[in-house]
C-alpha cells in the first residue's frame, strides 16, 4: 500500500501532466466514449442547508456546480449532467433518480461542511457504508479527495464513511464537502470565485484521471 503522502505526490504529477499551459485539464487524447456524470448541488430552495454570517451552503453548492459546468464544456470526455442550475429543492432520491435515467457513470454531491469548532477547517468526501474500500466508489472518491486538495491547497481531511442517501443507486458515487463555513477563513475562501474555480478545477481533474 501506497502511503498517502507518496499517493498525494503521484496525483500531483499526473495532474501537472494533464494540465495545459492555458490550465485547464485536457481528456485522455485517445478518448473515444463520451463518460456521463451526474453533479448534485447539495440542498436548494426551501432547504438553504447550513447558513452562516448570511452565507447559505445551498448558493455555494449552485456556484461551485455552476463553475463545473462552465469549465465542463471545455471537456468534450466528460459530459456533465445537473440536479439543479438554478435555487430549487429536490427530493434525494429523484436526484438519484435523475442520474439513473441520464445513464451516468458517476454521481458527485457537493457539498459545504460546518462545525462547532471555528478553527475546524479542509476538505473531505463522504462514502455511503455500502461503498467497499477498493472499490469504483473509493477509488473515484480517493482521486477527487487528492486532485481539489492539490487544487485548492486546503487541509486534507481524507475519506470517511457514514449512511448516506447513495445507498438507494449502484451508480459510482460520494460527496464532496469542499470546505467549513463555519470556518471564517475558508469561509471567505468558499465565497471567492477564483477559489470556486478552483475547487470545480479539482473535482473534474479527479474525473479525468479516474475515468482515463
Amino acid at each position: 500500500m501506497l502511503s498517502k503522502t507518496i499517493k498525494s505526490v503521484l496525483v500531483s504529477i499526473i495532474i501537472l501532466f494533464l494540465l495545459t499551459p492555458s490550465g485547464s485539464a485536457p481528456g485522455k487524447a485517445n478518448q473515444t466514449s463520451t463518460v456521463k456524470i451526474t453533479i448534485d448541488a447539495g440542498h436548494g430552495g426551501h432547504d438553504p442547508g447550513s447558513i452562516v454570517s448570511g452565507i447559505t451552503e445551498k448558493s455555494i453548492n449552485l456556484q461551485i456546480a455552476l463553475k463545473i459546468k462552465e469549465l465542463g464544456e471545455k471537456h468534450p470526455g466528460l459530459d456533465f449532467a445537473f440536479t439543479r442550475t438554478t435555487d430549487s429543492y429536490i427530493p434525494l432520491l429523484d436526484r438519484l433518480e435523475y442520474a439513473e435515467r441520464h445513464g451516468s457513470a458517476g454521481y458527485l454531491s457537493v457539498q459545504a461542511n460546518s462545525f462547532w469548532d471555528p478553527d475546524v477547517d479542509g476538505v473531505e468526501t463522504i462514502l455511503d457504508r455500502t461503498r467497499a474500500q477498493g472499490g469504483a466508489s473509493w477509488d473515484m472518491a480517493n482521486l477527487i479527495q487528492e486532485s481539489i486538495v492539490s487544487s485548492t491547497g486546503a487541509r486534507d481531511r481524507g475519506l470517511r464513511y457514514q449512511r448516506l442517501y447513495t445507498r438507494h443507486t449502484n451508480i459510482p458515487s460520494a460527496v464532496l464537502e469542499v470546505g467549513f463555513l463555519t470556518s471564517p477563513s475558508e469561509r471567505r475562501r468558499l465565497t471567492s470565485l477564483n477559489y470556486q474555480e478552483s475547487v470545480a478545477r479539482g473535482i473534474i481533474q479527479g474525473l479525468l484521471i479516474f475515468f482515463s
